[in-house]
């Protein structure tokens, strides 16, 4: 027991009765592996304080890998307390706390705990897991559990290694990775003598397991820089575990070469031989370079051979929550947009597609959800989610069934990515449609806010505005008054440094109603174009913003909007576009850019002024002034109209106000 007090209080761990104003203390004092084990947390003192309620997270390094766990927590006169039962064999644990989106990980002492066997004993690892904690040269490979101000130093964390051997010499082929790969960040020369042997020890043994002769692999091709032999030791694994990881990374590897034509038949072989259920905990290199890449690859060539979405059916069991989502972006949402797919035949694969991705949140039992407690996985599920449900929603409010599309998007309504102004103003709409107009209006009103409204949004505001005052008198500098100050200053000051002058490339294009529009002759105006086509989902996203702007100056005829249609390919594209306009009630003038004379592709305008501004890709807008300069340009979409609007918006006054 001296041996174990003294351990303790080398590490700076906190142990047994501690006064209240500190924020962390465990009971028992020594804790006791696979025994129930009480936490209690004092937020007084740190970043916590005053915030509630505080949730806890337990991490234990257990079987040379973490290992996460929710911390039920009861609030009580001093503080937090939760209790849980310490997992068997856990070398250590280290808690984080968390409240209103903030997390308390200790700082530089840490919230962690060395455990202990029945009898008193420490339990192997622990003082490597101290280290693999906190030192700089694992910190890729170890989740992040602790702040940088805990990090130590190479040469502080291989004292903790000979510290490990010192104690508990049966770890020497536990640690041999992580422990090498230390040396070899601290001290190179050494590295180089020591690995080779420490490799000879393990390759030694007389029952190394795989994952043991990987890890022998592994430092012969990182850390000693000799592939050769990485690949001999390869060769080796396999044939001593034929049915293996590194069997299965092979197959991998062949998969992901293959012709497309060869991957099913590859496929169906390999969940045949490397069944998923045996592998789910399993990552490699391999593995996430290459297997989820693959997986969908193959599936998109099926369904592309078949060209209906019942084509994807048999692997839907075999799909990450990654590929869901995947298959839901690509095959429902984009489909839908594109036109490839009806709403009415996309919705039953939609429905299907997020039903599994809503089931993932219960599933904390595969590579993915490792790094994460249950609770932690929930909400990352529905972090990663949000796409996908706003997506199923909007089909159905296509489909007119706006209750269950208000279903899907209250499930995700305050996760991240959730404050964008599509995903606001389908939220405020459903509400609107569901019988709840004031609900509805908040949700608008905060749009307004930050600037993220959509035409929706603008059009609930107007009437709330109308039906409190009579009329639509007055509601343009209503909506005006309602934006942050802070955040329209910011946004203008950095408008007017982007300001640019560039002669700009003369044009004469054909109108898709008809007759030709040539910037020559547009002296004296101000002039705004905006690149895009059909088969770019931002560029067709940023239209609303743009129809914004273009309806504000729509009776000002020194101010002219052109939305130059270019890259586009399918024959029919003009008719394409036209359908497109018409579905949206787009308002805008459309031209159509021209053969480029050396590629012979319909993007000679988009060509000219890329080369001109140093520029790829689109959407890509220019405003050019009464002179026929460039006077700023702007590349991609950020989500919001209301927020387009306004730029462009302020770019014309400003130019008009040069004169």
């Amino acid at each position: 027991m001296k041996k174990i007090s003294i351990s303790i209080a080398a590490l700076g761990l906190l142990a047994g009765a501690v006064n209240a104003q500190q924020p962390f203390h465990v009971i028992p004092g020594n804790p006791v592996s696979g025994q129930m084990t009480t936490i209690a947390y004092n937020p007084a003192t740190t970043s916590l304080k005053g915030l509630a309620p505080v949730k806890g997270v337990v991490w234990a390094y257990r079987n040379n890998d973490w290992e996460a766990y929710d911390l039920p927590m009861k609030m009580v006169d001093t503080g937090w307390v939760g209790s849980f039962r310490l997992p068997v064999n856990a070398a250590i644990i280290v808690a984080t706390f968390s409240a209103n989106g903030k997390v308390d990980r200790g700082g530089k002492m840490t919230y962690t705990m060395m455990t202990h066997d029945t009898a008193g004993r420490e339990i192997a690892t622990n003082y490597a897991a101290w280290a693999f904690l906190r030192t700089n040269a694992l910190k890729d490979v170890v989740p992040p559990i602790v702040d940088d101000t805990a990090r130590i130093t190479d040469d502080i964390g291989l004292f903790w290694m000979n510290t490990e051997l010192k104690y508990h010499p049966e770890s020497r082929r536990r640690i041999f990775y992580n422990a090498m790969t230390i040396l070899q960040h601290e001290d190179p020369k050494r590295a180089d003598t020591i690995i080779p042997r420490e490799i000879a020890f393990i390759s030694s043994l007389p029952d190394p397991s795989e994952k043991e002769l990987m890890d022998v692999s592994k430092a012969y091709r990182y850390l000693l820089a000799k592939p050769a032999l990485a690949d001999s030791m390869n060769k080796v694994i396999i044939s001593r575990f034929p049915d293996g990881i590194t069997a299965r990374d092979q197959s991998i590897r062949r998969m992901f070469t293959a012709k497309p034509d060869e991957r099913v038949t590859l496929w169906n072989e390999f969940v045949k031989k490397f069944p998923p259920e045996k592998f789910k905990n399993v990552t490699t290199e391999t593995s996430q370079l290459y297997l989820e890449k693959t997986f969908r690859g193959m599936v998109y060539t099926v369904f592309l051979k078949e060209k209906k979405l019942s084509a994807i059916d048999p692997f839907l069991d075999q799909a990450s929550l990654v590929s869901l989502t995947e298959f839901h972006r690509q095959l429902i949402v984009n489909a839908l947009e594109h036109g490839e797919q009806q709403p009415a035949a996309a919705l039953p694969y939609s429905t299907k597609l997020v039903e599994r991705i809503a089931a993932y949140a219960d599933r904390h039992d595969d590579a993915e959800s490792r790094y994460y407690s249950p609770d932690q996985w929930k909400e990352q599920v529905l972090d990663m989610a949000v796409p996908s449900f706003k997506g199923h929603a909007a089909l159905l409010h296509t489909l007119g069934n706006d209750k269950t599309a208000l279903q899907w998007m209250e499930k995700v309504k305050d996760r991240k990515g959730t404050s964008r102004a599509d995903f606001q103003g389908l939220y405020a709409t459903l509400l609107n449609n569901n019988n709840h107009p004031a609900a509805a209006l908040a949700v608008a009103e905060n749009a307004v806010r930050n600037n993220t409204a959509t035409p929706e949004v603008i059009a609930l505001v107007k009437q709330a505005y109308i039906k409190q005052h009579g009329s639509a008198a007055g509601f343009t500098q209503y909506f005006d008054s309602m934006k942050s100050t802070d955040v329209l200053s910011a946004q203008q000051e950095h408008l007017r440094a982007a300001l640019i002058r560039e002669p700009a490339p003369a044009f004469k294009l054909e109108r898709l109603n008809g007759g030709t529009a040539e910037l020559s002759k547009q002296k004296g105006s101000i002039v705004v174009l905006d690149f895009w086509a059909t088969w770019c989902s931002p560029c067709k996203e940023a239209l609303p913003g743009m129809q914004m702007a273009a309806d504000k100056y729509k009776a000002d005829d020194k101010v002219k909007f052109y939305f130059i249609a270019t890259m586009e390919t399918k024959p029919d594209y003009k008719a394409q576009i036209k359908q497109f306009l018409a579905a949206k009630n787009y308002r805008l003038e459309v031209l159509l850019d021209g053969k480029n004379k050396t590629t012979g592709h319909l993007d000679a305008a988009y060509a000219a002024y890329a080369s001109a501004l140093h520029f790829s890709g689109i959407p890509a807008k220019m405003i050019i002034d009464k002179h026929g300069v460039i006077r700023w340009t702007s590349n991609g979409y950020m989500g919001s109209p209301s927020a387009l609007a306004d730029e462009i918006s302020y770019i014309i006054e400003l130019l008009k106000k040069e004169g």
